[in-house]
């Protein structure tokens, strides 16, 4: 069940025996106790995956708004197609000198100068490629009081323990005491052990030595004509 500000705000001011401190913000506590849960890799993190169309001429994918990390991206004809993760130097280095092959993209994760996530890609996309990625979200900000979390009815108390934490945190010190306290407790242990368990298996193992040296496409060649 969705937990409103309002309530949230409730449980700060119960654990502190009424409103905070005027240097403090109640709806600020309950923010960076919220992005505090949502730096794990939790599974009810992961949204249905997303396409995206390729602008011609541009290097980048705008991604999400409520982008945290991305899981995974493949390209939509990826029967012939490919994309590899790489550093922003090496992606660079093939953008000066015009390496690339027609069949391969490269990317490396970037935020702009406002916050926005973006894909950095080489070589710039001259057709209509599509891709398809699958991610975690972010913590999205609680504004007003009726705004609701995005985390599933298991995982409120969990969410409500760090709320008070952070709130007693910050108003008596202790923070990393009271934190670890949660994260090793039984609250935290089950939330461990049901989001695990929400998904029966994940299949055979994957990533070993022979994945590491195969393209991530189903082709083993590239499919260009006439190649130089």
């Amino acid at each position: 069940m969705a937990i409103t500000l309002s309530e949230l705000k409730q449980h700060v001011q119960h654990a502190l025996g009424g409103s905070p401190a005027s240097q403090l913000s109640e709806t600020r506590i309950i923010n960076e106790a919220g992005q505090y849960m949502y730096m794990a890799p939790w599974k009810f993190r992961e949204r249905p995956p997303l396409t995206f169309s390729f602008v011609s001429g541009q290097s980048f994918v705008t991604l999400p708004d409520d982008f945290g990390e991305l899981i995974t991206a493949h390209m939509d004809s990826g029967l012939v197609k490919a994309i590899h993760f790489t550093t922003m130097d090496d992606l660079l280095i093939r953008r000066t000198t015009a390496i690339g092959q027609s069949q391969v993209y490269w990317a490396t994760m970037v935020h702009s100068e406002t916050g926005e996530a973006r894909l950095e890609i080489h070589p710039s996309p001259s057709g209509a490629d599509k891709i398809r990625i699958g991610y975690r979200s972010k913590w999205i900000p609680l504004a007003t009081d009726t705004d609701t979390t995005s985390t599933p009815d298991y995982a409120d108390s969990a969410l409500i323990s760090l709320v008070r934490a952070f709130a007693l945190g910050y108003e008596e010190e202790g923070m990393e005491i009271r934190l670890a306290e949660i994260e090793n407790g039984p609250i935290y242990k089950r939330l461990l052990e049901k989001d695990g368990i929400i998904q029966p298996d994940y299949g055979q193992i994957r990533g070993g030595a022979l994945s590491q040296v195969s393209t991530r496409m189903n082709l083993p060649w590239d499919s260009t004509a006439d190649p130089v």
